[in-house]
C-alpha cells in the first residue's frame, strides 16, 4: 500500500484576491504564489494548507452540491469575531451531536462555499 504524507485540496473561484484575503482574516498565510501557476495561490495555518484557484466559470452552487469545506477550530467566539468586524455572513454554533459535544457554525466566503467551523465544546 502507498503511504500518502499529505492532502492539499484545491478550490475554484472566481474572485481569487478576495477568497484569499476572506482566509488571511482567519490566520493563514500565503505559503506558494508564483508565475509559474497564474491565477492560484497557496494558502497555510500551521499544518493545514490548501491551494485556491480561479476559474472564470465557477459555479459555487454546483461546489456546494457535492463538496462540504469543514475545518476544526479551537474558538466560535474568535471567529465570530472575525465575522463581525468584516461583514460575513454566519451562523451561531449549534450542537450537531450532542454525545460528543460537537459544534459547527457556518460562515459564507466570498465565492460561495459555505465554510463549516467545527469545534467539540461550546465556547
Amino acid at each position: 500500500m502507498p503511504k500518502f504524507n499529505r492532502l492539499i485540496p484545491i478550490i475554484y473561484v472566481r474572485d481569487l484576491d478576495a477568497e484569499v484575503e476572506f482566509y488571511k482574516n482567519f490566520g493563514f498565510e500565503i505559503s506558494y504564489e508564483g508565475d509559474e501557476f497564474p491565477g492560484f495561490i497557496a494558502l497555510r495555518c500551521e499544518s493545514f494548507e490548501f491551494g485556491v484557484e480561479a476559474k472564470s466559470d465557477f459555479e459555487p452552487e454546483s461546489a456546494q452540491a457535492s463538496f462540504v469545506w469543514q475545518m476544526e477550530t479551537d474558538s466560535f467566539s474568535k471567529v465570530r469575531a472575525v465575522c463581525k468586524a468584516k461583514g460575513y455572513k454566519f451562523s451561531e454554533p449549534k450542537c450537531y451531536w450532542e454525545e460528543w459535544d460537537s459544534w459547527e457554525m457556518q460562515v459564507q466566503t466570498p465565492n460561495g462555499y459555505t465554510l463549516h467551523f467545527d469545534k467539540h465544546g461550546k465556547d
